[in-house]
């Protein structure tokens, strides 16, 4: 039996009007506390608030990565694999996994991002001199060309966006969801690389991924916490 169903929810924070009304926090806390178990997935400007059948349904780990992906995926009219979803600025993988075994709970929001539109605008922002150059197979190697190539093509832009932001704020979300995407592609780099259980390929893997959420705090303090909190890294 399916526990769960998604529809668009542009709005899903805002209270009703009984709760506007109701002053009564200890009434408010207990009609929260019977509302089913949601999760907010994030795609673009659309967000898809998957429910799930009962209070609880999270913490008891009758939630799985599988539920939110598959409701995903119908709801944006793609295939269940084409689907990327992250949480905490990794991807979340393996189906099976149970939502509270990776500390996502009731409320919690997750970026979705379909594979096929991601890998097709990667590969063309790649210069065709660039993409004929053998890839290295030294994993620090590797690391260490994704940070350059980020730096070289990030920086440039954090830095404008940091001292001139656009003037009008849907411009400026628009723009901080552009660079914020591009920075976890950089991200999704990084996870992607092997370290073969090397302790120093390891640790400069780490180092870059702080570099990277460094670059999204310097966004995330542009935008503005009220904002930030739909669509930076951190907030998944």
């Amino acid at each position: 039996m399916r526990r769960f169903f998604g529809y668009g929810a542009p709005d899903q924070d805002k209270p009703s009007s009984a709760q506007q009304h109701n002053s009564d926090p200890n009434l408010n806390r207990h009609a929260d506390d019977l509302k089913p178990d949601h999760i907010l997935v994030k795609h673009g400007k659309q967000f898809l608030r998957v429910d799930f059948s009962s209070p609880g349904d999270i913490a008891k780990g009758n939630a799985t990565v599988g539920d939110v992906r598959a409701t995903t995926a119908r709801f944006l009219g793609h295939r269940k694999d084409d689907i990327i979803l992250v949480f905490g600025g990794k991807k979340l993988l393996n189906d099976k996994d149970k939502l509270v075994n990776l500390k996502i709970a009731s409320g919690a929001r997750v970026l979705a991002i379909i594979s096929k539109h991601w890998k097709g605008n990667e590969s063309k922002a790649v210069p065709p001199q660039e993409a004929k150059t053998t890839v290295p197979t030294d994993p620090i190697e590797r690391i260490d060309n994704v940070l350059k190539a980020a730096s070289a093509e990030l920086v440039p832009m954090i830095d404008q966006f940091v001292a001139s932001p656009p003037g009008d704020l849907s411009d400026k979300r628009e723009k901080h969801r552009i660079l914020s995407e591009l920075i976890l592609q950089r991200l999704f780099a990084l996870d992607e690389i092997d370290t073969h259980e090397n302790p120093e390929a390891r640790s400069r893997r780490k180092s870059a991924v702080n570099t990277l959420h460094e670059y999204q705090e310097r966004l995330d303090g542009v935008i503005g916490t009220a904002d930030s909190s739909e669509t930076s890294l951190s907030s998944f």
